[in-house]
This record gives C-alpha cells, structure tokens and sequence, in this order.
C-alpha cells in the first residue's frame, strides 16, 4: 500500500493539468476504499518521511545565500575554532567516517550565537555609517 500511495503522490507532483489531478484524486479514493486501514498507515507514513525530510535540509540549504555574504571561513574560526572544511562537512551532511556529518544541540547553540552576534555587529555597523 505504501508504494501505490507513494506512486500516486509523484504522480499527482507531475501532474501538469487539472484533470491529471483529479484523476489522480480519484486513484486515491478508490484506493483508500479498498483498505481504509492501510491507506490511512501509508499516509502516516508518508506525513512523517516528509516530515523527517524537512528536518533533514542540511545546513547550507537552510542557510540559502548567506553563505555568499559571510565568510564560512571566519565563523568556523572564530565561533568554533575549526577549519572551514570542518563546518563546509557539518553545512553541507558530508559522509565522514560513514555517518552524515551533523552540528550536535551545542554546536547549533554556538552557530545561532554567532549569528545574532554578527547580526548585531551589521546592526551597529549600518548605525555608524
């Protein structure tokens, strides 16, 4: 049931015309009158694969064009003491030593402090100009 549900939902994000998505609608009615149960699984299934995609988004998806603006180089320096290959690994859910490279509770602490200090530094430096 998870894979016909899962086929019906890339099938509906192609669709291109409204008529493709009814039709896609339909199949999803008569799919969950076929097993309610089942259906209604494979849609809690799929909420929270969504879900832990969402939370997934590395670093530097979530961080978009900031990463142009500042230097990587200086945060990593000066808010973490390590390399910009370090935090490159820890924005980007780099494979290091098998597992995906992930900033730990503290280290999101440190990167959301260094980010409202350099906040309020910009803020202060817009001020003097």
């Amino acid at each position: 049931m998870i894979d016909k549900v899962k086929a019906l939902a890339a099938q509906n994000r192609a669709a291109k015309t409204a008529e493709d998505k009814a039709e896609v609608r339909r199949q999803m009615d008569a799919l969950k009158e076929s097993d309610p149960k089942a259906f209604a699984v494979a849609v809690g299934y799929m909420a929270k694969t969504t879900e832990q995609k969402v939370k997934e988004l590395t670093m530097a998806e979530k961080f978009g064009e900031i990463t142009d603006m500042v230097s990587m180089a200086y945060i990593a320096k000066a808010y973490f003491g390590k390399s910009r290959s370090w935090l490159a690994h820890k924005m980007n859910g780099n494979i290091v030593n098998g597992k995906a490279s992930q900033f730990t509770p503290d280290e999101l602490v440190t990167l959301r402090g260094a980010l409202q200090d350099m906040a309020q530094k910009f803020g202060s430096l817009s001020l003097a100009i």
